[in-house]
């Protein structure tokens, strides 16, 4: 395959994903926010794929579909449809963080409006930044799913993404890599002009504003069927956890363990272990740079590692590992060094909309009353914004503890990282192995839905510093 045809499959992987992803949200979001008891159980479950890792998703669809992968168009239609599975619950809940404020909609409906012009002509124009923002956002992932493709494509489908590890890892055609390399960065830049000239912004995505409500049959329809859908999934994971080899408590108890005639460098507790330290320091740098970068006017520029893929990063860290001190380049820090360029992008798409909307006269105010700067941010700012800082936090470690591309380069050995070791124990035969790695899927599952679940309770009684007339 060229490197025209690679480049063409990304962009359409990519762009399929995020406008299917952005069309079955769009109605779901407006069902969602019609909500009212059944809201936090609804985006609890519609977002608990948006939370967990590709690789994991693909591992959980692979035994479902089995032998229909050997074809190129299902393989290729199981990534898309995994793309969307992970990203149109996200998309929904940006619909409804989005919506016009209730004023605005009942003002219009007393002059006339229609449903369909208060949905055309108000809310529309309003969202439209909004899931410009998160489209890119998902072509941005889509485009680069290392572990996805790979679990799904099986070698049918292939994406500059993984042609880029084959070149380098296999092959060690280095050039050949950095052309690929090249030719992704050139993708990432035509999604962003085209974000860009749809006025792409982040939305505060944790007011406590009172926001239009918009019923929509179709939007339940589909936020059912998206619901089973994720269920089905998900199911299969534990379902295959109890089944598999001599069931769930042997499975459980064979994580301390290296598989199958010890086919693992260390045991599966041993690389959660990695994956944690790795966690806490790849968090830690990513909020810090995010809250940075909240105030400035960068916009969408800090996206922009996103679409620089973790294997290119990963890559590209390999090859300067050779002109720093050995002490640092053999360190197991590379690795969340290189997570937290990744992970700023998504800590910001949260932090940051919260933080230029937090009132400025209340900064200036404590500023007058003698506040020094880091009296500003314990009392002020950081307390204020708790919720969206929280959240950030939670969702870049899960994506810390789920990050696959950039850990094939960089992790070796007793540094491997949990992805590694679940991809590995995938794909070596025997039942013992296959449990394994469901068992471990379905701790990370868990932890993730207990995460979304404890974020569903955050909740501000107020919301004082929020600018007036800014999206809640």
């Amino acid at each position: 395959m060229g490197s025209l045809d690679l480049l063409i499959t990304t962009a359409f992987v990519a762009l399929a994903s995020a406008v299917v992803a952005v069309l079955l949200g769009y109605p779901i979001g407006h069902w969602l926010s019609s909500l009212r008891r059944l809201r936090r159980l609804v985006t609890g479950v519609l977002l608990v794929p948006f939370v967990l890792p590709a690789f994991l998703i693909g591992l959980a669809l692979r035994p479902l579909l089995g032998d229909a992968l050997e074809s190129s168009w299902v393989a290729l239609g199981s990534i898309i449809f995994a793309h969307v599975l992970m990203n149109a619950g996200f998309l929904a809940v940006v619909t409804a963080a989005s919506m016009p404020p209730r004023d605005q909609a009942e003002a219009a409906r007393l002059d006339g409006a229609s449903t369909l012009q208060l949905r055309w002509y108000l809310q529309l124009p309003q969202q439209l930044p909004a899931l410009s923002a998160a489209g890119l956002l998902v072509a941005l992932y889509s485009a680069t799913s290392f572990g996805l493709v790979v679990t799904l494509g099986q070698g049918a489908v292939r994406t500059l993404e993984t042609e880029i590890a084959s070149a380098a890892l296999q092959t060690l055609d280095l050039p050949t890599a950095g052309f690929l390399a090249l030719l992704q960065c050139v993708l990432t830049v035509g999604f962003f002009a085209a974000a860009r000239r749809l006025g792409a912004t982040p939305t505060v995505l944790f007011g406590e504003g009172e926001t239009t409500t918009s019923r929509s049959w179709l939007g339940g329809a589909l936020g059912i069927g998206l619901g089973v859908a994720i269920l089905w999934v998900i199911g299969g994971v534990f379902a295959r956890a109890f089944s598999e080899g001599e069931g769930l408590g042997v499975n459980l108890s064979n994580l301390a363990g290296r598989g199958t005639r010890e086919i693992l460098n260390l045991s599966v507790t041993e690389a959660l272990g990695n994956s944690l330290r790795n966690m806490v320091v790849a968090v830690v740098i990513s909020l810090v740079l995010a809250w940075w970068l909240g105030r400035s006017r960068a916009g969408l520029v800090v996206l922009l590692p996103i679409g620089i893929s973790p294997v290119v990063i990963g890559l590209g860290a390999l090859v300067l590992s050779g002109y720093v001190p050995s002490a640092l380049s053999g360190s197991w820090l590379v690795l969340p060094l290189v997570q937290s360029v990744f992970l700023t992008p998504l800590a910001f798409q949260i932090i940051a909309p919260a933080r230029r909307a937090l009132s400025p006269d209340i900064l200036e105010s404590a500023r007058l009353d003698g506040a020094n700067t880091t009296q500003v941010l314990g009392l002020i700012e950081l307390p204020t914004l708790a919720r969206p800082v929280v959240v950030a936090a939670a969702l870049a470690s899960l994506a810390s503890l789920g990050e696959f591309g950039a850990a094939s380069f960089l992790a070796y050995g007793s540094q491997e990282t949990l992805p590694l070791v679940m991809f590995r124990l995938m794909s070596r035969p025997g039942t013992e192995n296959l449990g394994m790695a469901m068992a471990a899927a379905s701790i990370f599952i868990l932890i993730a839905l207990l995460v979304v679940w404890a974020l569903s309770f955050l909740r501000s009684d107020s919301n004082p510093g929020r600018r007036d007339g800014a999206p809640a």
